[in-house]
């Protein structure tokens, strides 16, 4: 290729970057804003007296729904009785103003006009609700206007959603952890079965008590987080980040429906991860690890999504009090998130690099894989119970789509942005020249994770982006993204698995790169 071809190619990308990264800008204010919010107009309470508008609402008040979103007509008679002409605003009470949702029209002097508006009214989780509106009259002295309240009675709905979270979720949850149990109780069998090089090391006793006489301190600290007693405080401070699930869950919604989509989620949300970490064991055909050890980077990941959350809560609230909640939303999706949470999972990979078991690059890929695995398990239960519930995304249908998007996109990104920290230390474990360099070799590998989940998290605003923008309902990038480094993995651990293949065939040293 020219070099005056690669420049042009150089520009045309920056130039196509550039442009994207603009319409993401542009856009996040129309994502940010709430429902109803057509117009930038607003109007102070107070600038009318109640009633000094002559208007009736025709179509009353009150409002019954079986679906989570729907239109329903208002039909204002509006009369002008000033003596100058009139410009008549609908405006909706939303953080203590008037936000003007639509410019009805001019009334002249003594005139009398029918105005419709098609309002959309969306559950948001209580079965009783009142929106209030106002119609404002706005002539060259002075306002008038009218409030209205209309009832919103969302309990058919509620009745509607329970019996299908009954009838098809939960029944469904529960074949999901009838299967998960069958396949751990496979799995645990298979790793009490298995016999490794090293006589008497992975027995039962050790697992609680590991062998630490004549081991290095590094080695001593790494073997202390695979065992179930360390399991344990990362199990607790999982369980508290869970328990703040459910009370988010049933803060939004009533009780009994909580409940349900909280026990319904956290089960969808387990499965995959769960299923996922056990294939990529049974994927070391070669030279399988001690389960222990893919357990023990399972619930490192299981540790760092309770940090994560702390810190990514405490820095977000803090921008959006700087920045607003729209660049707020972009940093910390693409900058903050990534930079917290690869570090957090991270650190497990660094600890247990310690360890002589820790010895092969395809070790650090599935060690990564693992802590990535329990992160999204958690992170994916605050999603499918709260952040992305039946009720924030607008019905059963979308909460399913979601739930499967995540379950595998999501779950297989994770596992694969801290993969990229693993190889990179497995790497430098496996040659007896760098083996003593981990912490560089985890200073290289962080910021490939960094970087993918970067990318993810982009790509996956610039999915949502052409949706608002563009219309577009299929998530493009994101998918792509995700899938592509995830078939990158894959080629690169057939390749790794043949060399373990071939070295214990020649039965050479263990190491391989």
């Amino acid at each position: 290729m020219l070099a005056s071809e690669k420049k042009s190619l150089s520009l045309l990308a920056a130039a196509l970057t550039a442009m994207a990264f603009l319409i993401l800008l542009a856009s996040l204010p129309a994502m940010a804003q709430g429902y109803g919010s057509e117009s930038d107009l607003t109007f102070p309470h107070g600038i009318f007296r109640n009633g000094t508008l002559d208007v009736t609402l025709s179509d009353g008040a009150e409002f019954s729904f079986s679906n989570p979103s729907a239109d329903r007509e208002l039909t204002f008679r509006v009369t002008n009785t000033a003596g100058s002409s009139m410009q008549v605003y609908l405006a909706l009470d939303r953080d203590d103003q008037w936000n003007v949702i639509d410019t009805l029209g001019t009334l002249m002097p003594g005139e009398s006009r029918d105005f419709t508006y098609k309002a959309g009214f969306t559950y948001t989780g209580k079965t009783n609700e009142t929106d209030t509106f106002s119609v404002i009259g706005k002539t060259q002295t002075h306002y008038t206007g009218k409030i209205f309240r209309i009832q919103e009675d969302w309990a058919p709905y509620e009745r509607s959603l329970k019996t299908t979270l009954s009838v098809f979720g939960v029944p469904s949850a529960v074949v999901l952890l009838i299967i998960l149990v069958i396949v751990m109780a496979g799995t645990l069998a298979a790793a009490l079965s298995t016999r490794h090089p090293e006589k008497g090391e992975y027995t039962l006793t050790t697992l609680f008590f590991p062998i630490m006489k004549a081991r290095p301190l590094t080695e001593k600290i790494a073997a202390v987080i695979i065992t179930p007693f360390f399991w344990m405080v990362e199990f607790f401070l999982g369980a508290l980040l869970v328990l703040l699930i459910l009370l988010i869950t049933l803060a939004d919604i009533r009780t009994d429906i909580g409940i349900l989509i909280f026990f319904i989620g956290g089960v969808a949300a387990l499965f995959m991860p769960i299923i996922f970490l056990v294939v990529g064991w049974l994927a070391d055909y070669y030279d399988r690890e001690p389960f222990r050890f893919i357990m023990a980077m399972f619930m490192w990941g299981v540790m760092a999504t309770f940090i994560a959350f702390l810190v990514n809560t405490t820095l977000s609230a803090l921008l959006e009090l700087t920045l607003g909640p729209g660049i707020a939303l972009l940093i910390t999706a693409v900058i903050i998130a990534p930079i917290v949470e690869e570090t957090a999972k991270g650190l497990g990979l660094l600890i247990l690099s310690g360890h002589h078991e820790f010895d092969s690059m395809f070790d650090g890929i599935l060690f990564g894989f693992a802590a990535g695995m329990g992160f999204a398990a958690i992170e994916n239960w605050l999603y499918f119970a709260s952040n992305a519930g039946p009720v924030s995304m607008g019905g059963v249908v979308p909460w399913v789509y979601i739930i499967l998007y995540r379950s595998f996109l999501g779950s297989l990104s994770h596992g694969c942005f801290t993969a990229a920290t693993g190889a990179a230390i497995g790497y430098f474990k496996s040659r007896d020249k760098l083996k003593h360099y981990t912490l560089f070799a985890f200073f290289l590998g962080l910021p490939v994770a960094m970087v993918l989940h970067a990318l993810f998290n982009f790509s996956a605003i610039l999915d949502a982006v052409m949706q608002t923008v563009f219309g577009t309902p299929v998530p493009v990038f994101d998918p792509l993204l995700a899938l592509g480094t995830t078939a990158i993995y894959i080629i690169i651990g057939i390749i790794l698995q043949l060399r373990i293949k071939d070295r214990l065939m020649r039965r050479g040293p263990k190491p391989e790169g």
